[in-house]
């Protein structure tokens, strides 16, 4: 008798060497199996009452447990100070804003009635600020603005090269630079009184050179 020999793997297509097994209908039932993605674990927020009843049962707590206590005490701290200071800058925000309302501050911009110079600044009294400077200083405009519009605009100016004059934050002596500076960042008055200014440039040039 001969006997019959099988190869173990045999070439065919779709064979295997337990033979032909593979499926020839409902394919898609054999696709690759793809485990659904886990939700990110939660921290649970602790309380003072939970902090301290699991503070009392350290000792009874195997080292695993501890250390997910401790990790879930940080990241619960961690998210209470995020709370807390986006609270109190919420609070520092609405307090700004009800002091201004309040007390009427504003902006101003004033250019002296003889030298090449001009006068930016912020009042919570503005009448009495403008009847203090008529004197020498022409009041070209003045609008409700606020300490911190004033601060800003000083720091642009810092932060572009214009340093004010000795003994003052408020004066800067007028150039063309200057007011393209003031104008671009809206503060009040500049765009509408741009060629006064320029002109005061000017004619205090002129003055100079005919000395």
């Amino acid at each position: 008798m001969k006997t019959k020999y099988f190869s173990t793997c045999p070439n065919d297509e779709d064979n295997s060497p337990m033979g032909n097994v593979a499926p020839t209908e409902n394919r898609a039932a054999y696709k690759k199996y793809v485990a659904p993605k886990e939700p990110e674990y939660q921290f649970q927020d602790l309380t003072d009452a939970d902090i301290e009843k699991k503070m009392s049962l350290l000792d009874s707590m195997d080292l695993r447990d501890q250390l997910k206590f401790a990790i879930t005490l940080i990241k619960s701290q961690r998210k209470s100070q995020s709370q807390i200071l986006e609270s109190l800058g919420r609070l520092e925000k609405g307090q700004s804003t009800l002091m201004d309302k309040l007390v009427k501050t504003e902006v101003y911009l004033l250019m002296h009635k003889k030298r090449r110079c001009l006068k930016i600044g912020y009042s919570e009294n503005i009448d009495g600020r403008l009847k203090h400077h008529r004197k020498e200083w022409i009041i070209l405009a003045h609008e409700h603005g606020s300490k911190q519009r004033e601060s800003r605009m000083k720091h642009v100016l810092k932060e572009s090269g214009f340093i004010p004059m000795p003994c003052t934050e408020e004066v800067f002596e007028i150039t063309p630079e200057l007011v393209d500076i003031l104008e671009a960042n809206g503060w009040v008055g500049v765009h509408d009184n741009r060629d006064k200014l320029l002109e005061k440039d000017l004619q205090l040039d002129l003055i100079s050179k005919n000395v």
